[in-house]
């Protein structure tokens, strides 16, 4: 019994130390290494909008703002259901 115990603690350990010399940085919890750390890792879409401004006489204070397409933020846009043209700037 002695010599399965100890069997078992020694593949056990095997096993523990294969694990831990897998390579990089794991970003989330415990578990399996599935995501390492690296400077090639995911980076998010840059996402545009077109903001419209309000008429001076439009009794709303806010602008109107929209998904669009990329393009140079700056440039001119338009916003379905909208009276005017926006601005493309780049959405936080």
């Amino acid at each position: 019994m002695k010599r399965l115990i100890s069997a078992a603690l020694i593949i056990f350990a095997s096993a523990m130390t294969a694990g831990a010399q897998q390579g990089g940085t794991v970003i989330g919890g415990g578990g399996v290494n599935t995501r390492t750390d690296n400077s090639n890792d995911y980076k998010p879409r840059q996402r545009y909008v077109c903001v419209v401004p309000q008429p001076q006489s439009s009794s709303q204070q806010y602008p109107n703002v929209c998904r669009a397409t990329e393009g140079r933020v700056g440039g001119r846009c338009r916003c379905d259901g909208v009276t005017g043209n926006g601005t493309l700037q780049l959405a936080n």
